[in-house]
């Protein structure tokens, strides 16, 4: 289990290739909305005293992306002397849960509205920044080609996964693809969305853009095991019950915890929503494993309660 010690946070601003700045020292506030369905992920994101340089950059679109990477460095590792000193290359594929750290990317998407303002009785000026994951993609990508006779389903996610690539989306999850070998060749011209849709209906699976990647999810799979969740490794409170059997619950920030994956509650007592009857309410079992539909991040870098 990592240890939810030292918050972690990274604010990045980037250009269409990928280049950019680093705005971690500065005070931040945010707020992340993550839902299943086909609204894409959202960020509204305020940073203070960024300078008018850099406000103007983002004014003339030449940042035209915003990543967040959030979550916990975990106590100070113990290592030998000789590894002292030595830089050591932590890919993407690593964030997450390890040696007592626990953090990743909980948002990358374009940049789509800003505006700037100051805060009440205080010197503190501000940009407050709202971001969609993959908007340029979805509004953008299209597809133009012809695939021969005998072509799969494969083939045809080959094709628009390609179409996304110069938006700097890769693919991530792959659905399950059917071995079905089509009698006639077809045109594809259109949106990249439009045939991404219809690759899901062939594999019986769902697709969202998340933090650059396209990823697809069927119905019986699930992202990840459940994340046990208690009070020892992050829960905040108590969780609500509510009338469609569903939970709602706050816990520290954990980037392991995915939509579409699992958690596994380990609480003694839920709230109900809704009044009682009297004493005779007795409190649903505390233990259970739960489908991910929503995630909400919200932080602040110099907040009391922290991100």
């Amino acid at each position: 289990m990592s240890n939810n010690w030292s918050r972690h946070f990274e604010l990045q601003l980037l250009k269409e290739d990928g280049s950019g700045i680093a705005l971690s020292g500065f005070k931040v506030t945010f707020k992340v909305d993550w839902h299943t369905g086909s609204s894409p992920k959202t960020a509204e994101v305020k940073i203070y005293n960024l300078a008018p340089d850099n406000v103007n950059r983002i004014a003339q679109k030449e940042y035209s992306k915003i990543r967040l990477i959030a979550g916990y460095n975990g106590l100070e590792p113990v290592v030998s002397s000789s590894e002292v000193g030595k830089v050591r290359v932590v890919e993407p594929a690593e964030w997450g849960p390890r040696d007592g750290m626990n953090f990743g990317v909980i948002f990358s998407g374009d940049i789509r509205i800003w505006m700037t303002g100051r805060e009440d009785a205080t010197p503190d000026d501000w940009i407050l920044i709202q971001a969609i994951d993959g908007h340029e993609a979805l509004m953008s990508a299209t597809l133009s080609a012809t695939l021969a006779k005998g072509y799969t389903v494969k083939d045809m996610y080959q094709l628009a996964a390609g179409a996304l690539k110069p938006f700097l989306i890769l693919p991530g999850r792959l659905p399950p693809f059917p071995e079905t070998q089509f009698p006639r060749g077809y045109t594809f011209h259109g949106k990249v969305s439009r045939y991404l849709d219809q690759i899901g209906k062939l594999c019986k699976a769902t697709w969202k853009l998340s933090n650059d990647r396209l990823d697809y999810y069927s119905a019986a799979e699930k992202v990840h095991p459940p994340v046990n969740l208690n009070s020892q490794s992050g829960l905040i409170g108590r969780p609500q019950t509510s009338t469609n059997a569903g939970v709602t619950l706050t816990c520290l920030i954990n980037p392991t915890i995915q939509l579409h994956g699992q958690v596994k509650l380990e609480q003694n007592r839920l709230y109900k929503s809704g009044p009682l009857t009297e004493e005779k309410y007795t409190p649903p079992s505390p233990d259970g494993v739960y489908d991910i539909y929503g995630i909400a991040y919200t932080g602040d870098t110099r907040g009391i309660t922290g991100i």
